[in-house]
C-alpha cells in the first residue's frame, strides 16, 4: 500500500528554470527542442489489466493525502546536479477510469534566475528570486513490475501526451537597465507598450512551462526496497529490479545552492523515533532547522510573498562551517528542514538523512531477506 500512496510524488522533483530574458537582437538563453515523446509502457506483473485497473483505483483514493504539502527540490537545466528552486504542492487532484489516471497539481515555488542582456551600449540584468504558481495535469497509465532477486517492487507512470502547464509568475521582477539600454527601452516601451519587468514576465512564464514540459516528459518511477522498506521515487523509470536515484535529503551529491536571500525546504519526513541529519557546505555557510510542516509552510507563504522570515517553533537547529550534524528527540509532527545562508553571503550545502532511518520511521523491512540478497 505504500508504494501505491505516494506514486504522485515523483511529478515535482526537479522542475526546470524560470529564467526570464529580454531584448530584441540579444542571443536569448537556450531553450530545450520540443518535449519528446515519453517512452512506451514498461509491462511488468501489471500486464494483468485487472491489476492495473485496482493499483489505478488505489492511487486515486489514496496519493493525494501524502502528496498534499509536499516540498521538493527544482534543479538548474544549465547544471542539472544543482538545486536552485523548491517546488511547494499546495493541492492535488486524482481520478482514475479503467487503467487510467489524471494527475492534477496546483503549485507554488521559488527559482533563482540570473541573466545580462546588452544592448546599445548599455546592460540590462536581472538577478532575483522568481516566485510563481504552476498548474498541472497529467493523463497517462500505471504499470508495476516486481523483481524477485532484488526484492525490489517498481511502479511506473507512463504520460499519454504532453502534460498540459499552466505557469504563472507571481510578484515583482526587479530588473536593473543601465547606461543605453534606458533609453532604449523607454522608447520600445512607448511603442509597444511592454516595460522590462512585462517582457521579463513573459519569458519566465514561456521558460518554465517548457521545462515543466520537459521534465516531465518521460513519466516518473515509485520503487521500494522490500528488504529495508526504502522508498524512492524520481522522475524517469528505471528497469526492473533498480531502486530510483536518491535525491534532496538523502544524498551529499545533490547540492543546493543559495543566494543571500535564498530560503531552501524540503520534506516532509516522519520522526517518530527521532531524526539525524548530516550537513555539509561547500561554499559559505548555513543555518538549517528542523521545524513541524504546519510551520514550514508558514515560512514559505511569507517567502513567496517577499515578506521577512518570520519565528517559528524550532525543533533543532545547526549552523553549518563545514560539516555538522544535528539530532533531534522524537516529533509527533511531520519534520521538514528549512534553511537560509548565513553572513550575508550564497552558500552551497547538502543534508543527509541516512536511508535506513528514513526506512525504519516509515515501518522498516516489508519482507525478511537473507543476507545474501541483494536490495
Amino acid at each position: 500500500m505504500r508504494s501505491v500512496v505516494v506514486v504522485v510524488l515523483g511529478l515535482v522533483i526537479a522542475v526546470g528554470e524560470t529564467s526570464c530574458s529580454t531584448g530584441d537582437d540579444a542571443t536569448p538563453p537556450a531553450l530545450p527542442p520540443p518535449p519528446p515523446a515519453a517512452k512506451p509502457p514498461i509491462r511488468g506483473a501489471a500486464a494483468d489489466t485487472d491489476l492495473r485497473v485496482m493499483l489505478a483505483d488505489v492511487a486515486a483514493s489514496k496519493a493525494c493525502e501524502l502528496v498534499r504539502g509536499q516540498f521538493r527540490g527544482l534543479r538548474a537545466p544549465d547544471r542539472p546536479d544543482v538545486v536552485t528552486g523548491f517546488l511547494w504542492i499546495r493541492d492535488c487532484r486524482i481520478t482514475s477510469n479503467g487503467a487510467d489516471v489524471t494527475f492534477e497539481l496546483g503549485t507554488s515555488g521559488w527559482q533563482w534566475a540570473a541573466q545580462t542582456k546588452r544592448k546599445a551600449g548599455g546592460k540590462f540584468t536581472l538577478a532575483q528570486y522568481v516566485r510563481f504558481d504552476a498548474g498541472v495535469t497529467m493523463p497517462g497509465t500505471l504499470d508495476l513490475a516486481y523483481d524477485r532477486r532484488d526484492h525490489v517492487v517498481s511502479m511506473w507512470f507512463t504520460p499519454r501526451r504532453t502534460p498540459d502547464i499552466r505557469f504563472t509568475p507571481t510578484g515583482d521582477f526587479d530588473v536593473d537597465a543601465r547606461g543605453a539600454w534606458s533609453s532604449v527601452v523607454g522608447a520600445l516601451g512607448s511603442v509597444f507598450a511592454s516595460s522590462p519587468e512585462e517582457i521579463a514576465e513573459h519569458e519566465a512564464t514561456k521558460q518554465g512551462t517548457s521545462q515543466f514540459e520537459h521534465t516531465l516528459a518521460d513519466g516518473l518511477a515509485v520503487t521500494i526496497d522490500l528488504c529495508t522498506g526504502l522508498t524512492r521515487f524520481n522522475l524517469g523509470r528505471r528497469p526492473k529490479g533498480q531502486m530510483q536515484l536518491p535525491d534532496v535529503g538523502e544524498t551529499k551529491r545533490v547540492p543546493i545552492e543559495l543566494q543571500p536571500t535564498g530560503l531552501a525546504i524540503a520534506g516532509p519526513q516522519l520522526a517518530g523515533r527521532g531524526m539525524t541529519i548530516h550537513a555539509e557546505t561547500t561554499q559559505g555557510a548555513a543555518r538549517i532547522w528542523l521545524v513541524c510542516a504546519a510551520d514550514a509552510e508558514t515560512v514559505a507563504t511569507a517567502f513567496l510573498a517577499g515578506q521577512p522570515v518570520p519565528a517559528t517553533k524550532i525543533l533543532g537547529h545547526v549552523d553549518v562551517r563545514g560539516k555538522a550534524k544535528l539530532r533531534i528527540k522524537p516529533a509527533a509532527c511531520p519534520v521538514m528542514a528549512v534553511a537560509t545562508p548565513l553572513d550575508g553571503a550564497p552558500t552551497t550545502f547538502s543534508w543527509l538523512r541516512l536511508p535506513s532511518e528514513i526506512a525504519r520511521s516509515t515501518g522498516g523491512p516489508v519482507i525478511a531477506c537473507r543476507a545474501d540478497d541483494h536490495s
